[in-house]
């Protein structure tokens, strides 16, 4: 009676392993990485609907409409019509002192000379661009920060199932050994370890569950129309594929494709368009106009042509030099991003081949110490061994699944980020 009871609690232990061990393996690794991230993600259209309508999206919708009135601002040039008008009184001071009333009225304008139009045009269309990317950019990171919260949620929902089975199993293992002590089959030391098991896995639980709801509170609260994932999610998570195409052109179209990058070289155009227009500014633009008066009251009329050009100052050099060197150190900046964008994506690219071969590891050493815990059960159950080291092997049989979750999560998590940056998932820009 002593070890009948035991050995029906480690085989649930052992059940309970190799079904969720098991479950993960039936599904073929030949389907490819964007349906298989279907399973562990938030659908598309649902996805499209939290960012749509996130605040972060709005705010940088708003942000576009301001750039787009910059454009146009570019586009119109700095030059205004000027409306001027004078009236005056002239006395002779022979002829008996003649009066009269005397008007002018004139408008003039400055010309946009020197190519500066076409320079104005160019930079209107690249501001408009950098609007247009510049909330794509915005829809993209977030993409990424819904994600990035997804899985802390996911993270936090294996953990606290985990410890939910892990307090089920102990608390069945607590009233058997309870039982056992009232009919002296075991001995009080085993049904102090027991209870203590229960105490433990209960505050683990206790842990698992305060996890859970902040990362829920925190998922929900950002995007609050996006539903959160059920645990059926972990239960049929599929193996991950390997990463298709080689590293150098996957690199490449990472870099190719980054909106941080795309932003940077727009960025690098406009400046240098703008020193391109500080060079033609340092040839100032002419003023032209009309005017008309009427002199003597009327008796006289005068109409001619107005004609004004600014003599430069060295201002004018200075600030073009000032637009060359910020327009340089612009295009050095973006090939410096290359460089590190390039770093983080062979990063990236390393770390999910990584984690995809130690959570198929992990997954391994869990089946393996899910088998050693049925060994010891057995043994505990023809007198050799103790207590102890069943709870032991179990506990660790346990944590070694959840290792191998957590792990799958995080290398599910980087293959999402990678599709993501790559343009082959949530493309909504």
């Amino acid at each position: 009676m002593k070890r009948i009871a035991s050995r029906a609690w480690c085989a649930a232990v052992c059940m309970t392993l190799h079904g969720a061990l098991f479950a993960a393996d039936s599904v073929a690794l030949t389907q490819s990485s964007v349906s298989v991230l279907s399973v562990y993600l938030p659908s598309e259209a649902a996805a499209r609907e939290a960012l749509i309508n996130s605040p972060g999206l709005q705010a940088a919708r708003a942000e576009k409409e301001a750039w787009l009135a910059r454009a146009k601002v570019v586009g119109a040039g700095p030059h205004e019509f000027t409306v001027r008008g004078t009236s005056q009184h002239r006395q002779e001071q022979i002829s008996g002192g003649a009066r009269w009333h005397e008007k002018t009225v004139s408008i003039e304008t400055p010309l946009r000379f020197w190519g500066k139009w076409g320079v104005d045009s160019a930079l209107e269309d690249k501001t408009q661009a950098y609007a247009e990317l510049g909330y794509a950019d915005a829809l993209h990171e977030g993409g990424r920060e819904l994600i990035q919260l997804w899985f802390v949620y996911l993270n936090a929902l294996a953990a606290e199932q985990n410890a939910s089975t892990a307090l089920e199993l102990t608390s069945k293992m607590q009233r058997m050994t309870q039982v056992q002590l009232k009919h002296g089959e075991v001995s009080k030391l085993d049904a102090e370890l027991a209870s203590a098991e229960h105490e433990r896995t209960q505050a683990a639980l206790a842990v698992a569950q305060a996890q859970r709801v902040s990362a829920a509170a925190v998922l929900q609260r950002r995007f609050p129309s996006l539903a959160l994932p059920s645990g059926t999610v972990l239960r049929d998570a599929p193996g991950l594929p390997a990463m298709a195409g080689s590293m150098n052109e996957l690199r490449q179209a990472y870099v190719d494709k980054n909106h941080e990058l795309n932003l940077m070289r727009l960025q690098a155009e406009r400046l240098r368009l703008s020193a391109d227009r500080a060079s033609r500014e340092r040839l100032p633009d002419p003023t032209v106009g009309v005017f008309s008066s009427r002199d003597k009251g009327g008796a006289e009329t005068v109409n001619g042509v107005l004609l004004s050009v600014p003599l430069p100052g060295t201002a004018r050099w200075h600030h073009h030099s000032a637009a060359l060197a910020e327009a340089r150190a612009a295009s050095d900046k973006v090939v410096l991003a290359e460089q590190q964008k390039s770093a983080v994506f062979e990063g990236l690219w390393s770390a999910y081949q990584n984690k995809r071969q130690a959570a198929e590891q992990l997954k391994s050493a869990a089946q393996r110490q899910g088998m050693a815990a049925d060994k010891s059960l057995k043994a505990y159950s023809l007198g050799e061994g103790t207590l102890a080291d069943v709870l032991l092997i179990g506990r660790m049989a346990s944590d070694n699944l959840h290792a191998a979750q957590r792990m799958q999560l995080e290398a599910a998590e980087l293959l999402a980020l990678i599709r993501l940056d790559l343009h082959e998932m949530w493309d909504f820009d």
